[in-house]
């Protein structure tokens, strides 16, 4: 598959899921106070930090293909997985965006978070085995370490999560800073 084509698809799916997930912002239509838009800045802030973070995914994802001349078929597929669980995004940032004290919404959306770093993390691996032979194979093999602590980083605020529930965006916050210092010195 050429790469424009793959490009095209994962852009157009990523918007749709960006639009799904403001759509899934409610703004209170029977109160237009101050209080009414107090009571949903949980929903707001949840979804500035699920849109930060597909966004950070998707700059990477960027670098990621730069040099990478033609899709292949495990390509194709670790992509796929990555969509479906950037898909799942929406629900569960509706979910946490609701009580974000709340145990069981938070532990999941931890859970999906975590999810879709590890399917970019096999994403990342299968593209850096086809380009491991130019310059750009160790511009992204320097990110490698790089997976391995943002894994950690899941983890950990997944167990800590169990405790105190919003911890989840601790996590999140985090990894979206060491993602995006990483695009600085490509």
């Amino acid at each position: 598959m050429k790469k424009e084509r793959f490009e095209a698809f994962t852009d157009a799916v990523l918007a749709i899921i960006l639009t799904i997930l403001t759509l899934e912002l409610r703004l209170p239509e029977d109160n237009h106070s101050i209080n009414a838009l107090i009571s949903v800045v949980p929903q707001f802030v949840t979804y500035i930090f699920t849109f930060l973070s597909i966004s950070t995914m998707w700059i990477n994802h960027h670098y990621l293909f730069v040099h990478v001349k033609e899709i292949d078929n495990r390509i194709l597929w670790y992509n796929i997985i990555l969509l479906f669980w950037v898909s799942l995004l929406p629900a569960t940032t509706a979910w946490v965006g609701s009580d974000i004290l709340a145990r069981v919404p938070a532990i999941l959306y931890a859970v999906n978070i975590l999810l879709y770093n590890m399917s970019f993390a096999f994403l990342r691996n299968s593209v850096t085995k086809k380009v491991a032979d130019t310059k750009s194979g160790k511009i992204i093999n320097r990110t490698k370490n790089l997976e391995w602590i943002s894994f950690f980083i899941n983890f950990i605020s997944l167990l800590i999560t169990f405790f105190i529930p919003p911890f989840v965006f601790v996590g999140i916050t985090i990894n979206m800073i060491l993602w995006s210092i990483s695009n600085f010195k490509n």
